[in-house]
């Protein structure tokens, strides 16, 4: 009687598409990365499926074929696009514009802050690893992650913004200039280093995450208010009052604060409108309000109705066209500075290139710090 010998033939061990720092870098991060993928990818199953019903609507509506979109053969179709969609494009942009901060928040504050708070970086910075290579490769590959997928949903968006373009245009702050180009890429870069930075720095994910969202909007909103028309100077355009084809953009707000100036053209972000008299000095409201009710034009609310104002690119208000044929006889003319739609790109770049230089110093400030300080 023989006995037959089987031997077990070991299987192949599976191979692994991330080895090393990658390999690790994922396994502690995937919650995080795929949590930035569900948050990226609702907001962007709504901008593909409200964009295709508004892409739709534009060309039902004939806006692609009436000409010029602000003239009266376009008047009705374009009011009633502005009607059902104005309200969303307004908004959504001024929510969108804080995912980056969140995201780098979210992604970058724990990065170190979990290590140095949990102990854990005792035992990650004794592998083979030294702890240069390990916050090198952890900032590099999370950071090559957020900011691809910041930068194609930064491309969804302006395709979901498409029909506006020519509407409204994308140069304004707060709205689609925010979420468009370059600038939402940068900006989610910026906070997840600014994340690390914090985290290093803090050595609790809490108080981290808390302090870069509010050292990410201290670094944008005053950029955004305040440097932005810095980058180039506004082009000023000056049109006498009265003349024939001089667009007028008059405002009252709450009765007792008017501009009156022409308009900026479309798509342009109007820096400033004004009047100015023959001298060259610009009027006050006061000001104006005084040459309007020297001319008997009333543009004040009407009885237990909010302020109104008067219509830009419309038929002008009663008695609007002799007062401005008098201020123009009497030398008076209408301003405006702005920055063209044809500066978007520049814009972008110039803005993008700066948070990319803050990103890497945040970057460097984090790996010196782990390195000399960190212990």
């Amino acid at each position: 009687m023989s006995a037959t010998t089987l031997e077990a033939t070991p299987r192949p061990a599976r191979r692994r598409v991330l080895r090393g720092l990658p390999w690790v870098t994922w396994r502690q991060h995937r919650f995080a990365v795929g949590g930035t993928l569900l948050v990226l990818g609702v907001v962007g199953a709504f901008l593909v499926v409200d964009g295709l019903a508004m892409h739709h609507a534009f060309r039902q509506l004939g806006l692609t074929s009436c000409g010029d979109l602000f003239t009266s053969a376009c008047r009705v179709q374009l009011d009633l696009f502005q009607q059902h969609y104005q309200g969303t494009v307004d908004s959504l942009p001024r929510f969108l514009m804080l995912l980056p901060g969140l995201l780098g928040a979210f992604v970058g504050g724990p990065l170190v802050a979990r290590e140095l708070e949990s102990g854990t970086y005792r035992f990650a910075w004794t592998q083979g690893r030294s702890r240069v290579r390990w916050i090198v490769a952890k900032l590099v590959i999370l950071a090559t992650v957020l900011t691809a997928l910041a930068l194609g949903f930064s491309f969804l968006f302006t395709w979901w913004y498409g029909p506006w373009l020519t509407i409204a245009g994308r140069m304004n702050p707060s709205q689609a200039y925010e979420v468009s180009g370059l600038v939402f890429a940068a900006r989610t870069l910026f906070a997840f280093m600014l994340g690390a930075l914090a985290g290093t720095l803090i050595r609790r994910t809490v108080p981290a995450m808390a302090a870069t969202m509010a050292a990410w909007l201290t670094a944008v909103v005053p950029s955004m208010i305040w440097l932005r028309h810095l980058i180039e100077k506004p082009v000023t355009l000056l049109a006498t009052a009265g003349a024939e084809h001089t667009p007028i953009a008059i405002e009252l707000s709450n009765a007792n604060s008017i501009s009156l100036g022409t308009n900026a053209p479309q798509g342009a972000w109007e820096i400033a409108r004004w009047t100015q008299d023959a001298a060259g000095h610009h009027l006050s409201s006061s000001q104006i309000f005084a040459l309007l009710q020297k001319a008997n034009v009333n543009l004040g609310p009407p009885a237990g109705g909010p302020a109104q104002a008067g219509p830009t690119r419309g038929v002008p208000a009663p008695g609007i066209d002799s007062f401005l044929t008098w201020l123009g006889e009497h030398g008076y003319r209408l301003g405006v500075s702005y920055q063209p739609a044809s500066r978007f790109w520049h814009f972008q770049g110039v803005e993008a290139a700066a948070y990319v230089l803050l990103a890497l110093l945040c970057a460097a400030a984090t790996i010196w710090w782990i390195r000399r300080r960190t212990a």
